[in-house]
């Protein structure tokens, strides 16, 4: 890396892994993945009580790659809907204004003492636009915690996406998930053709499930909590192949309500089944990645000494 690059904190992020998916849930339905998938994303607020710090401590104990979200999209959506604001209303007000933060806060930082050096990273607390990220996480760099920062293209301007760029090793690229189809694609090849000018750098799309387009434009990781779409909707579960999906499963794939969970038509059995595709989605990208380099495409980006091109 360039001298004066941050590394950010985690003790099993390896910058040489290939591209990678993170499953993102609560403690219960990850402990159903976790025997069959090795990339687990949980939120701060998800881990409630030393019952749940002690759950997933084992999993980091057992080779997991556990990424902590900072729990700040729950936090905003709790206040949005106490005093009757938007989402946006809400992620743009400074940290003392919203609800909780502080609570919020002081758990964080007890999570990342007590599990910094077992999980793959964690999360900047993302409250309050660029001037408010830049201080909080000053504040948690001077208490020894090392966050990914967070960078919103609806908000932060590109020139901050090359400030974070210059400094740290990892950004975390939101806004995906709330954005529409075609606004996700230009997001997905802005950030990746701005890769190019910084090859050190590790890219994570905060609510991206992997597509067809990432085929093209292999962003680092993503994460979503999608692959438990089978148990949310009637559809039921959806099969892909080079991350396009390909149809629905019949009927008879589908859990059935009403039944008992641990049961063969179970609750249970369909997200077992939901992490083992997602399972084999990961490899099924990293496989067809690898089929495009042994043809001699350039997968990755070369880097370039000029600012790259953007599309906004």
């Amino acid at each position: 890396m360039s001298s004066g690059v941050k590394r950010t904190g985690g003790g099993t992020f390896d910058p040489a892994e290939e591209n990678v998916y993170f499953l993102a849930s609560g403690v219960g339905r990850l402990a159903i993945a976790e025997p069959v998938y090795d990339h687990l994303l949980i939120a701060v607020n998800e881990l409630e009580g030393e019952g749940a710090l002690q759950q997933i401590e084992q999993w980091c104990d057992s080779g997991k790659k556990l990424f902590i979200d900072s729990g700040i999209f729950h936090l905003t959506q709790e206040h949005a809907k106490a005093h009757r604001c938007s989402m946006d209303q809400a992620l743009a007000m400074p940290p003392d204004e919203i609800d909780g933060f502080k609570e919020l806060l002081e758990r964080y930082v007890e999570i990342y003492r007590r599990l910094g050096d077992k999980c793959w990273g964690f999360i900047e607390l993302d409250q309050g636009g660029r001037e408010n990220k830049i201080k909080t996480r000053a504040m948690l760099e001077e208490m020894g915690c090392k966050p990914i920062p967070v960078y919103h293209p609806f908000n932060d301007g590109w020139d901050y996406f090359d400030y974070l760029a210059e400094r740290y090793d990892r950004i975390c690229f939101g806004n995906v998930v709330q954005a529409d189809r075609e606004t996700r694609k230009r997001f997905v090849a802005t950030a990746w053709e701005r890769h190019r000018k910084y090859p050190h750098l590790w890219i994570h799309l905060l609510g991206l499930t992997p597509n067809e387009w990432l085929n093209a434009m292999p962003i680092n990781s993503g994460d979503s909590s999608s692959w438990l779409s089978c148990v949310r909707w009637s559809s039921g579960y959806r099969e892909r192949c080079a991350g396009k999906a390909l149809g629905d499963m019949p009927r008879n794939f589908m859990y059935a309500y009403g039944a008992d969970k641990d049961s063969p038509r179970g609750n249970n059995k369909a997200v077992a089944a939901a992490a083992y595709g997602s399972f084999m989605q990961q490899r099924n990208w990293r496989s067809h990645l690898n089929s495009l380099k042994k043809l001699g495409c350039q997968i990755y980006p070369n880097p370039v000494s000029e600012q790259p091109p953007t599309t906004d």
